[in-house]
């Protein structure tokens, strides 16, 4: 039962970065896409290792992890 929960939960936040990344699509000046974005953040280190950091525990605790 919890991990049906979850896993809802997850896939609405995918669902709304979905549609958030197709509004900034065909609308820049009110959201910047995701890629402009990106772009603008990883010019500091410290950016940089974060995002790093945040795909290693993504991928430790999703891909690695055994399943309970």
């Amino acid at each position: 039962m919890t991990y049906t929960i979850v896993l809802a939960g997850y896939l609405v936040v995918v669902g709304f970065m979905f549609i958030t990344q197709l509004i900034a699509w065909r609308h820049p000046h009110l959201i910047a896409p995701l890629g402009e974005m990106l772009e603008r953040q990883m010019i500091e280190r410290t950016t940089r290792v974060g995002i790093i950091a945040a795909w290693w525990w993504c991928g430790w605790h999703f891909v690695f992890a055994p399943p309970a």
